[in-house]
């Protein structure tokens, strides 16, 4: 398929941002009065869902207490987490080759939209994109709804978009969407050497293969 439009996840696709989240969602937990988490595994799964749904699979935390957890920890991402963080190797010279090679670039993440926006204009990829978007204030987008927001700005068609991302909320976001989905498996959803399904257009293994498949 010949895509016009590459929409890219941001944590664990474009950025390595976990050693902010991970220190972030501990930190918060540990003001709530609870033990933080040290396994890294159970760690990787606040990575990829609607950041309340994090805290009840990482930590189970009690109802009562999430919309409290999600206050402190977006002061403590703010402050501290968002800048404690890298871009994977290549992903600026991927981004430059796909753009010179007259692609549309966007950015579609459930992170929150202004802190999105201050990432990657941080790390100097804002550059490289038409639209970015992300989740609301209150998280009550979902994937789809982001994906769609991204393919109104541009005003493209879903069937000439594409979806890159690294978990299966990526995946499921895609479908629901109607675009096609890339997965990637240098992040923290897929592990390494996943293989590709009826729902996924094809797998990338580093931004070199990424190229390929999109070319």
């Amino acid at each position: 398929m010949n895509f016009k439009l590459a929409i890219f996840d941001l944590d664990g696709t474009l950025l390595n941002t976990s050693p902010g989240i991970f220190a972030s969602a501990n930190a918060t937990v540990e003001k709530l009065g609870l033990p933080p988490e040290k396994d890294p595994e159970q760690l990787k799964k606040f990575i990829g869902p609607p950041i309340k749904q994090c805290f009840v699979n990482v930590y189970d935390l009690d109802p009562a207490l999430i919309d409290k957890a999600v206050e402190i920890y977006r002061g403590e991402y703010d402050s501290y987490g968002r800048i404690n963080a890298q871009p994977y190797p290549g992903i600026a010279q991927t981004l430059s080759k796909l753009k010179e090679n007259g692609f549309l670039l966007a950015v579609g993440t459930l992170k929150g939209e202004s802190l999105a926006k201050q990432m990657l204009e941080y790390f100097q990829l804002s550059e490289y994109f038409k639209s970015i978007r992300g989740s609301d204030q209150h998280s009550t987008l979902s994937k789809a709804d982001i994906v769609n927001n991204v393919l109104s700005d541009l005003k493209i068609d879903a069937k000439d978009a594409v979806l890159i991302g690294d978990t299966i909320h990526d995946q499921e976001g895609a479908k629901q969407a109607g675009v096609s989905f890339i997965a990637v498996d240098w992040g923290f959803g897929f592990p390494k050497g996943h293989q590709k399904n009826e729902s996924t257009f094809a797998v990338a293994q580093n931004t070199d293969q990424l190229i390929s498949i999109l070319s």
